[in-house]
């Protein structure tokens, strides 16, 4: 399994790039992410990139106020 994980087109991909896009960790943090190998391969760049890792975090934030204030509403329309 790990082998083909190794090999499997989104692990190379996250592992060639320099930093993963806000879209892939927006996506990753709302669990959008379900390509078994996609995800190893994004989680292990993450724990292998410090930059990476703090912009997952601050992702993380954001995409939990936006929910907050969806959830609270009292958004002013007019």
């Amino acid at each position: 399994m790990r082998k083909n994980l190794e090999n499997s087109k989104a692990t190379r991909h996250y592992l060639s790039v320099e930093h993963i896009s806000d879209h892939d960790l927006e996506r990753y943090h709302l669990g959008m992410v379900v390509d078994e190998g996609e995800l190893t391969a994004l989680e292990e760049h993450v724990l292998a990139c410090p930059e990476c890792a703090e912009r997952a975090e601050e992702v993380a934030r954001y995409v939990d106020t936006q929910r907050a204030a969806i959830i609270t509403g009292g958004f002013d329309l007019e």
